[in-house]
């Protein structure tokens, strides 16, 4: 057995517990994804949405924004909110299905609009990348599920009607279908 290498319930070290030991206890042995990082040490801005993280967590204020923005030790870096945009990366779909929609397009519009403020108060994330509109049918693409399920529930609270989630089990992809006759 090699000097150094404690290694309980093992008589002959493997190569793999070898090298770890020669090369010692500061190497990182969890690989991440290609573009993924541990995350980032200090403030940081995204220069598109204003969305500040400090300490691993996105949230927004434009105030504070305002007043960090110029400082030396604050970085820009893309939040991952305007990466899933860019990336066109959805986690919900929310169909709305009713005759109603087509004479009160503008509201259906707003409430969506409400709804997505309030989520992004909680997680800068929560976006909707793409709405379609077509006669009595909106479509909804949101960057989180929990969005489109805040969505769905918005409009089963304001018009009433089915609403229906569907989520496979241990998948974050999320289906919401509100209708109305």
């Amino acid at each position: 057995m090699l000097q150094g290498i404690p290694i309980p319930g093992r008589t002959k070290p493997t190569a793999r517990d070898v090298y770890r030991a020669q090369i010692g206890p500061k190497v990182q042995w969890q690989m991440l994804p290609h573009g993924q990082s541990r995350g980032h040490v200090g403030t940081i801005v995204c220069p598109r949405c204003h969305s500040i993280s400090n300490g691993k967590r996105w949230f927004q204020d434009e105030d504070l924004y305002q007043c960090v923005r110029d400082l030396p030790e604050v970085r820009t870096v893309v939040c991952p909110g305007c990466q899933r945009l860019e990336a066109n990366t959805y986690e919900g779909v929310v169909w709305l299905r009713s005759p109603l929609l087509s004479g009160s397009r503008d509201q259906a519009m707003h409430l969506i609009a409400h709804a997505e403020d309030q989520a992004r108060r909680h997680n800068p994330v929560s976006r909707v990348l793409a709405i379609e509109a077509r006669d009595d049918t909106i479509q909804v693409f949101t960057t989180t599920n929990f969005l489109a399920e805040r969505i769905g529930r918005a409009f089963q609270r304001s018009f009433k009607g089915t609403l229906q989630f569907n989520r496979a089990p241990g998948e974050r992809f999320s289906r919401v279908h509100w209708s109305r006759c």
